[in-house]
């Protein structure tokens, strides 16, 4: 009996590094090499504003990922934007110009948890680490708060991702927002830069349109506006969707073809 009761302890001994290290991998990174980030400016697919992650660079005698940004396909006025950089679960970035890293996602965190916010000076918005004070934005002290309240799976283009819904305290107004949502790996519903800025309205002219790595597509918008349950999107559904879509030339949605005019469908003008 003690023989069999040593060899059990052994055993749960033995499993535990192992299961330790199953939960670190299972973490998907948000720094990737070849990893972008577009934002549609309007209902034109070619108006987009997008981050994109190109080479390491050393700061501080630690490895960093640099992020260019630049305008449309043609990839306009490409310039250095910030450097990236996953320590853990967590994600951190430096401004250009700065030298201060800057704490952007924590994907370790645990539903109730509260993580409290500010600025990169007027470049980006940024999550402070404890007796971190807050920058100021427009000349006044900014500082607010995130609460976790769920964290759900959604599968995207074969990807299990999770999926953090947090709720913000407004420091102008007693209220809770309960629609800032994070995707690991991605980021914000917004934009990567903006870890608490909440849920837009889907009729918005700004919006975060995808992330991928290369050409392959790994979340999407719907990924942040869907509830709970698993969501299952490929790339032929994406290009389906966008295809169908028909807007006037003031970017306003069309249930029908119109007879006449001009009008764009999947990111391009028509005239009939």
């Amino acid at each position: 009996m003690k023989t069999k009761l040593v060899f059990i302890w052994l055993l749960a001994v033995c499993c535990l590094p192992s299961q330790a290290q199953t939960s670190d991998e299972d973490y998907f990174p948000f720094t990737q090499e070849s990893k972008t980030w577009e934002i549609q400016i309007g209902v034109l697919r070619e108006n987009l504003y997008v981050n994109c992650i190109d080479g390491d660079t050393l700061i501080g005698g630690e490895t960093w990922k640099k992020v260019y940004n630049y305008y449309g396909f043609r990839q306009l006025n490409y310039s250095y934007y910030a450097a990236v950089r996953d320590v853990g679960k967590k994600v951190y970035a430096i401004a250009k110009g700065s030298n201060r890293p800057r704490l952007l996602y924590d994907f370790g965190m645990k539903v109730g948890d509260i993580v409290r916010c500010g600025v990169e000076g007027n470049d980006f918005c940024c999550l402070l680490e404890k007796g971190e004070q807050p920058d100021t934005l427009f000349g006044f002290k900014f500082e607010s708060s995130l609460r976790l309240v769920r964290i759900d799976t959604i599968e995207t283009n074969g990807l299990r991702l999770r999926r953090f819904t947090l709720s913000l305290l407004s420091p102008y107004k007693e209220q809770i927002v309960d629609n800032v949502v994070w995707v690991e790996g991605v980021g914000s519903c917004n934009s990567p830069f903006l870890p608490w800025m909440p849920l837009l309205p889907r009729d918005r002219i700004f919006f975060f349109k995808r992330c991928l790595i290369g050409k392959t597509y790994i979340s999407t918008e719907e990924d942040f506006y869907n509830g709970n349950e698993t969501n299952d999107t490929s790339n032929k559904t994406i290009e389906a969707n966008e295809s169908s879509v028909i807007y006037d030339i003031q970017g306003r949605q069309l249930h029908n073809r119109p007879s006449k005019g001009i009008y764009i469908q999947g990111g391009k003008k028509h005239l009939k």
